[in-house]
């Protein structure tokens, strides 16, 4: 059949409903589930959807106000969301826009804690 998509290549469709999905857990305060659903999947290729995958991911921790919420939202991600949302943090941070940034910042010192330097070495290290 037609599954055998390379491995990080999602249809924009695909990404536009997981950005939706973001957007409707933030507008119902389900931040745990919003930042859960922002990385579910991989940065794309495409770089103004990886843009918007980014914002997405800045939606959700902008509105995480304590150490304790990010915490909190970031305990329930496996390891692949992990390295996921360790992924967006880094192109985050690379866009250089401090309205992006400084939620960022945030996450990463929590999904540090949590995760790990590994996290940040295979954040680096993805393409």
């Amino acid at each position: 059949g037609r599954r055998r998509k390379k491995e990080g290549t999602m249809s924009e469709s695909e990404v536009r409903r997981c950005i939706e999905g973001v957007s409707m857990n933030v507008g119902s305060m389900r931040y745990a589930e919003a930042l859960r659903e922002a990385a579910r999947l991989a940065p794309v290729e495409e770089e103004e959807l990886r843009k918007q995958q980014v914002k997405a991911v800045v939606m959700v921790a902008s509105q995480l106000k304590t150490e304790k919420a990010i915490a909190e939202s970031i305990s329930e991600l496996s390891a692949d969301e992990e390295d996921n949302l360790m992924k967006f943090v880094y192109i985050g941070l690379s866009m250089k826009d401090a309205s992006v940034s400084l939620p960022l910042f945030k996450v990463h010192e929590a999904l540090t804690k949590k995760a790990g330097l590994g996290c940040i070495v295979r954040a680096v290290c993805a393409k």
